[in-house]
C-alpha cells in the first residue's frame, strides 16, 4: 500500500508506504518508517475514489489522506471503513435516534449516502458532507416523483430532500419511512387518552396534533381546546419533588409543554441473518408470542402487546388505562403495582433458525429512575430568556437559553430534539482536547446554537429560586 497525508492547505506532510487496516475501531496506516496515524472513522468527512483503485478521504481537520496500491483489500478496506463510519458518526454528532436503526444504502441530494429509520427519527450519513438527522415530528410529507423512485421528504426551511437509487427496496423504505412519519405525527394519542379520559376524541385529537413526540406545544394552545387539559398534563406528568418549581416557572412567561420518548422497548434478535419474505411487507410492529404473562403491571402490558397493541406511545392503554402512561412518565404513585422486572416476549422465529430471538422488554417503559417519556416545559420570560426544565426526571438541572421570542424558541427546540435532549454537552468543555465533545461542537450545528445561546444552568438545591432569578436577571448579548 502506499499513502499520501495532505495538509489542509495543500503541502504533502507525508508519504511513502506501509500498511493500513480497521483495528481498534479505526483506520489505521503503519508506514515503513515514522509515526502510525490512526483516523477515526467519524472523522472522516469525505470518501472518493477520484482514479481507479485510489481511495481519497477528506478528514475533518481539512487534511486530506490518499492510499493506493490497496490491491485485492481495497473492496474489504472500503466496506469496513464505510460501516464504522457510519456508526461512529452518529456517536460523536449524537444523532442515533431511538431504537435500532433500520439501514438503507441510496442516494440523498445527489450524493451516495446511509439512510437510517430510527423510531423517532430519520438519519443521513452522506458520503461527502455533513450528517444530518430528521426527526419525524418535524417532516411535513412524503412523495414521489412519476417514476416511483425518486421519494421527497418535506421538511419545513431547507427545500425538499431528494432520496433516491434504493434499487430494490425503494418501497421497502418509503412504506417504513411513511408508517413511522405517520405514527410520530399522531402516536401520542393513546398515551394522551391515558392521561386525559375525559376528553373527547375531537379533542384529543387537537391535543396529540399540537404534543407531536418532541414537539412542545404552546400553554394557550392546549387550553384553547378545555380549559383543564394543560393543568392535568403537568399534574401526571410531574414528579412530587418538582411541583414547588413547576409552580414557580409557570409564573414566569410564556410557556410550552412538550413529550419526548427516549427508551425503545425493542429488542434485537442475534445468531442469524434476518430473514424476510419479498412477497409480503416488513412486519413493523412485533407483538409477543408468550403463554405466560406474569402477574401486575408488567403481566397486563405483556398480554396487551400480545393482542396486538404496540409499544412506547402505542402501548396497550386500552388493557391498564392510566397505568402505562404514568408508568412511561415515571411518575406511577399509586398505579404502581406487580413485579417491577417484567418479562421479555419473544417474537415469532422459524424453527429451523439458530438464533436468539428479538423480544420486548417490557421492564423499560416503567423505569421510575429512567422515564421512558421525557416530560419539559419551555419558558420564554420577559427578560429575553428561555428556560428548559424537565419534570420528570429526578437528576436534571434546569437550563436557561436567550431567547429573543417565539420563533427563536422554536429553534431551540428543534436543536434539543436533534440531540435528543441530552444536554451534558452544553454545558460541559467542547474546548480542550480531553473533551469528549469538542467534535460534536464543532460539527454539529444544533450543539453550536444551543452552546452559544447558553446564559445558565441552575441545580435543584435550596437556591434553586434565587439562582434562576439571576440567570434570567442578565441582560442578554445580541441576538
Amino acid at each position: 500500500m502506499h499513502y499520501r497525508l495532505i495538509a489542509d492547505g495543500g503541502a504533502l506532510l507525508d508519504e511513502g508506504g506501509g500498511t493500513a487496516e480497521m483495528a481498534g475501531g479505526a483506520l489505521v496506516v503503519t508506514p515503513e518508517q515514522g509515526a502510525v496515524l490512526r483516523v477515526a472513522p467519524g472523522d472522516v468527512v469525505e470518501i472518493q475514489e477520484p482514479q481507479p483503485y485510489v481511495v481519497l478521504l477528506t478528514l475533518a481537520d481539512g487534511a486530506r489522506l490518499e492510499l493506493s496500491r490497496l490491491g485485492a483489500m481495497r473492496t474489504q478496506l472500503l466496506a469496513e471503513l464505510s460501516e464504522a463510519r457510519v456508526a461512529d458518526t452518529e456517536r460523536v454528532l449524537l444523532l442515533d435516534g431511538v431504537g435500532s436503526a433500520e439501514a438503507f444504502p441510496g442516494w440523498a441530494d445527489g450524493s451516495p449516502a446511509e439512510l437510517r429509520l430510527y423510531d423517532d427519527a430519520l438519519v443521513i450519513v452522506p458520503d461527502a458532507g455533513l450528517a444530518e438527522k430528521l426527526p419525524y415530528a418535524f417532516i411535513k410529507g412524503v412523495t414521489t416523483d412519476s417514476s416511483g423512485y425518486t421519494i421527497g421528504i418535506d421538511v419545513p426551511g431547507r427545500p425538499p430532500i431528494a432520496v433516491g437509487r434504493l434499487a430494490r427496496r425503494t418501497g421497502e423504505f418509503l412504506d417504513l419511512l411513511r408508517a413511522r412519519t405517520a405514527a410520530a405525527s399522531g402516536r401520542t394519542s393513546h398515551f394522551l387518552a391515558a392521561l386525559l379520559p375525559g376528553l373527547g376524541p375531537v379533542a384529543l385529537r387537537s391535543v396529540a396534533a399540537q404534543l407531536r413526540d418532541g414537539l412542545a406545544a404552546p400553554r394557550e394552545g392546549l387550553e384553547a381546546v378545555e380549559a383543564g387539559v394543560f393543568a392535568a398534563l403537568i399534574n401526571a406528568a410531574t414528579r412530587p419533588e418538582r411541583v414547588a418549581s413547576t409552580q414557580h416557572l409557570l409564573g414566569l412567561g410564556r410557556v410550552w409543554l412538550g413529550f419526548k420518548q427516549t427508551v425503545s422497548v425493542r429488542r434485537e434478535g442475534s445468531g442469524a441473518g434476518p430473514w424476510r419474505d419479498s412477497a409480503r411487507p416488513p412486519v413493523l410492529d412485533h407483538d409477543g408470542r408468550a403463554g405466560y404473562f406474569g402477574s401486575g403491571l408488567p403481566g397486563m402490558l405483556a398480554a396487551g402487546l400480545v393482542s396486538g397493541a404496540g409499544s412506547g406511545f402505542d402501548g396497550p392503554f386500552d388493557a391498564y388505562g392510566p397505568g402505562l402512561a404514568y408508568g412511561m412518565l415515571g411518575t406511577m404513585g399509586g398505579f404502581q403495582s406487580g413485579n417491577a422486572a417484567g418479562p421479555h416476549l419473544p417474537r415469532s422465529v422459524f424453527p429451523h433458525e439458530s438464533v436468539t430471538p428479538a423480544s420486548t422488554d417490557h421492564a423499560a417503559l416503567t423505569d421510575a429512575a429512567d422515564p421512558a417519556v421525557l416530560a419539559f416545559l419551555l419558558v420564554l420570560t420577559p427578560s429575553g430568556h428561555l428556560v428548559h426544565e424537565v419534570l420528570n426526571a429526578a437528576d436534571h438541572a434546569t437550563y436557561v437559553f436567550t431567547c429573543r421570542d417565539a420563533d427563536q424558541a422554536a429553534q431551540l427546540n428543534r436543536a434539543l430534539d436533534l440531540l435528543g435532549f441530552r444536554v451534558e454537552g452544553i454545558h460541559a468543555d467542547a474546548t480542550s482536547a480531553a473533551s469528549q465533545y469538542r467534535k460534536t461542537a464543532e460539527r454539529l450545528p444544533a450543539l453550536r446554537v444551543l452552546r452559544e445561546r447558553f446564559a445558565g444552568r441552575v441545580l435543584h438545591t435550596d437556591g434553586w429560586t434565587e439562582q434562576l432569578k439571576l440567570a434570567i436577571s442578565r441582560i442578554p448579548g445580541p441576538a
